[in-house]
């Protein structure tokens, strides 16, 4: 095996620990929210092995950063996260291709202002929308041709508003 090889074997699994991190970080947080439905904080957090106040300040920072319960039939909350599971290895290859051929992508109003302004307008990323599947591509977290399949079969799914 060539250094450039251990490199890149190195890198994907460095990819994959990662995805794996912020995955478990965002799974804790649905599953404390989910648990306090049930159950008092105090309860949950001691069965933790955790403040409540912990528990209530990791609630209110998940409200601030904007976790969002997964829809029913996808494996996460956005294109991203569903591209993150994929990488983690949670789901397979086909089934991240058709979630995020299906995603109802929304409108990033920013970036048609900007392109139809100035091509090098910085815009502001528009959650839920196709530009996430292009950043876990940048990222490495998807690969070139599953990102054309999705850029073709999300050209014919409508847009949420």
């Amino acid at each position: 095996m060539t250094i450039a090889a251990n490199s890149e074997a190195a890198i994907a699994n460095a990819r994959r620990a990662r995805a794996r991190r912020e995955l478990g970080a965002l799974d804790y947080i649905r599953d404390i929210r989910a648990a306090v439905e049930t159950a008092d904080q105090r309860v949950v957090a001691r069965a933790l092995g955790v403040s409540q106040p912990g528990i209530s300040k990791l609630l209110t920072q998940a409200d601030a950063r904007g976790v969002k319960p997964i829809p029913e039939g996808f494996s996460g909350a956005s294109p991203y996260e569903i591209a993150e599971r994929y990488a983690a290895g949670d789901i397979d290859r086909d089934t991240m291709i058709r979630e995020l051929s299906v995603w109802a992508y929304a409108k990033n109003e920013g970036l048609a202002a900007a392109q139809a302004e100035w091509d090098s307008t910085p815009y502001p990323d528009t959650p839920g929308s196709f530009e996430e599947v292009g950043q876990a591509f940048d990222e490495g977290l998807i690969d070139g041709e599953a990102y054309d399949l999705i850029l073709d079969a999300s050209d014919e799914v409508p847009a949420s508003e």
